[in-house]
């Protein structure tokens, strides 16, 4: 756990900017809103909010809320924000120790732990200012103490579990497809008829009423301001769609070029692969197998966001680990590693080559992931001069391709442009609701026709700053 702890403390106080900003300057702004602005969990504001109240039907903003009590007693800093992921993300790997030493033995369960403490995006995200961390935490210590209940019948462990998927469930709903494994350990406590057993009926009641009232909930903020996170847009933005489907491109995008590559690293999808072959010797190393079938149903429920973003495949890195992990268990054993070499040589050599890749690979591959945390980046200069010429009410375009991350870095609120949208119906609509200031980064515009626009907008507005990486026009 320390081990877990120090790796994911690199470049913890850089700004929330780089990889994946999008995902977490949403977040990141409504932590800061929620010490700014309100401080109420149930009406959580973003920054693109135009001339809004700001309100957003989003998920269940726990994490954020949690930020904005640390910037309560600190002030606000983006450091506090990855430092509660990195704490939710060493919990998650103790609760993975813990319930594969109770599921199946415990030298599996420390290598358990290992391996999803070295995989790239796990240390990359486990890091970063998102909920990912704090949803993980939950499924796994919810699938812990619903595993101790069917044992134990125990109404406290029956409680936490119910709380903890709950919760789960509402920082992200994809959560949901926990169902899956949890219907596999029902049937083995109460068999085929567990759906007219009254107590999984209090458990689903315990789960989905709070679930359901957030989101009916979130839904209302949504009509009443128009903005959404896209929730329910079923076949317009992240589920729903059928075309991937039906493309081997998708398969090959998901399955070899996130989950093999930038997830697992090659060495470790190899040994995983060989770790499903591995038999199964108790009814509850199965598990695994369900919640590695629940997470493939929701990729395929939701191809078009697992397409977009790599973050959705991270659930997939606690079944996967434990199969990579049942492969070291099997053939090194620490405690007599001379003799398991002696009996089985071939396999150890290929399993240290293996893990040396893993390490290896996954240190370049966030290495990689890094190099664009650079407290030099044009948004930063963008940020600085904003602050001289601005006042903190005034409203910003930023041209960005829908990304919110500009907005949050120069601490603005307005709206989040494309470099198409440039024109002057969508100028005046947006002056008209308060928008003074337009900006964004130079390499944003890249056809003529775009470059037509900017010079357009220049010669009808004042031009503040106009460089090679960045530009800023007050709208006249």
């Amino acid at each position: 756990m320390l081990f877990s702890l120090l790796i994911r403390l690199y470049n913890i106080t850089f700004p929330v900017a780089g990889w994946h900003a999008w995902r977490q300057a949403d977040t990141a702004s409504i932590a800061r809103n929620f010490f700014t602005e309100e401080s109420d969990i149930f009406y959580p504001r973003i920054d693109w909010r135009g001339d809004t109240e700001g309100y957003a039907e989003t998920e269940f903003q726990i994490y954020p809320f949690i930020v904005s009590g640390l910037y309560n007693l600190f002030g606000v800093n983006e450091f506090f924000g990855r430092l509660i992921s990195v704490f939710f993300s060493v919990l998650t790997v103790f609760g993975i120790y813990l319930l594969v030493r109770k599921t199946i033995d415990e030298r599996t369960a420390l290598w358990s732990a290992f391996i999803y403490s070295v995989l790239p995006l796990n240390i990359f995200f486990g890091r970063a200012f998102m909920p990912e961390p704090a949803m993980l935490m939950c499924s796994v210590y919810g699938i812990y103490f619903f595993v101790k209940w069917t044992e134990n019948d125990s109404r406290r462990d029956f409680i936490l579990s119910a709380f903890f998927i709950a919760m789960a469930a509402l920082i992200k709903l994809p959560a949901l497809y926990l169902g899956l494994p949890l219907a596999y350990l029902c049937y083995k406590k109460y068999g085929r008829t567990f759906l007219k057993t009254p107590v999984i009926w209090i458990y689903v009641l315990l789960v989905f009423i709070p679930v359901a009232a957030w989101y009916y909930h979130a839904h209302q903020l949504y009509l009443r301001t128009g903005l959404t996170f896209s929730i329910w847009d079923a076949g317009k933005d992240k589920w729903g769609m059928t075309e991937p489907l039906f493309t081997l491109k998708f398969y090959n995008d998901i399955f070899f070029k996130s989950i093999a590559e930038r997830h697992l690293t090659y060495p470790a999808f190899i040994v995983f692969i060989w770790g499903m072959l591995i038999k199964r010797k108790q009814y509850l190393e199965h598990l695994f197998d369900w919640w590695l079938a629940g997470i493939i149903v929701f990729i395929l429920i939701a191809p078009q966001a697992h397409l977009a973003q790599e973050y959705y495949q991270l659930p997939f890195n606690i079944s996967a680990s434990v199969f990579i992990a049942k492969v070291f268990s099997k053939y090194i054993k620490s405690d007599e590693l001379r003799d398991s070499f002696k009996k089985n040589t071939l396999a150890v050599t290929v399993l240290s080559v293996c893990l040396s890749g893993i390490i290896v690979l996954s240190f370049l591959r966030v290495r990689n992931f890094m190099k664009s945390e650079d407290l030099n980046a044009p948004v930063f200069k963008i940020a600085a001069v904003v602050d001289s010429v601005s006042g903190p009410g005034d409203k910003f375009i930023t041209v960005t391709e829908g990304n919110p991350a500009m907005l949050y870095i120069i601490k603005r609120k307005g709206w989040v442009s494309f470099p198409d949208d440039n024109n002057d119906v969508f100028i005046s609509a947006k002056k008209s609701g308060g928008a003074k200031f337009i900006t964004g980064e130079k390499s944003i515009i890249k056809t003529d026709a775009q470059r037509n626009s900017f010079e357009s907008l220049k010669r009808k507005n004042e031009v503040i700053t106009d460089n090679d990486e960045y530009f800023l026009i007050k709208l006249k």
